[in-house]
């Protein structure tokens, strides 16, 4: 990769954490169904045009963080997997995870707290990635298990350290699946009964 290729690719990732910063911030003043995207490329510095080449919507590009830790947990996650590899390459990403890439999952859980249209965007984005995970029923099942896990543990997380007390993102989502296992297992018992 040559000096410019990367200089490209550096101010390609700048732009893309440019609007991302710019949607939170206005999302979080004054909601994202009061927000446009000609008021979020304002804020980040760029036309509009240049805002769709990164993201098809307003409520994507607040969701950024999402994707990222998608990717990062993707990385970790090859071929056929256990419910607990699944689980553990969860919770190790999210023990990565820290500075302003922690900082912006926290703003993001908040938000979706809190502002029903994101919150949508990111249940629709979240049934559109478990659609795209191509296998058996089995797989299907481990995937939705987890997201219901994550999605659950975020938002534990998000409502403690929004009330300024410190929480444990990994040891929250780790609870959560302890929760979803006993759950499990009562269930199993009682259908074996």
């Amino acid at each position: 990769m040559t000096d410019t290729t990367d200089l490209r690719e550096r101010r390609r990732l700048a732009t893309r954490a440019d609007i991302e910063t710019a949607a939170l911030d206005l999302f979080t003043r004054q909601g994202s169904d009061r927000t446009t995207v000609d008021e979020i490329a304002a804020a980040a510095g760029v036309s509009p045009r240049t805002f769709f080449r990164y993201f098809p919507t307003k409520e994507d590009a607040a969701l950024g963080t999402n994707r990222a830790f998608d990717t990062a947990i993707a990385t970790r996650v090859r071929g056929p997997v256990t419910l607990p590899e699944i689980v553990d390459a969860v919770a190790a990403t999210l023990g990565e995870f820290d500075g302003a890439p922690i900082d912006r999952l926290l703003q993001v859980r908040c938000l979706l707290n809190h502002d029903d249209n994101l919150r949508r965007a990111a249940l629709r984005m979240e049934a559109e990635r478990c659609w795209e995970v191509h296998g058996d029923l089995r797989t299907r099942v481990m995937n939705e298990t987890v997201n219901v896990a994550m999605r659950a543990a975020l938002d534990e997380w998000a409502t403690h350290r929004a009330a300024g007390e410190d929480a444990d993102l990994v040891e929250i989502f780790r609870e959560v699946c302890a929760i979803q296992s006993r759950m499990f297992d009562g269930f199993l018992m009682k259908r074996a009964s």
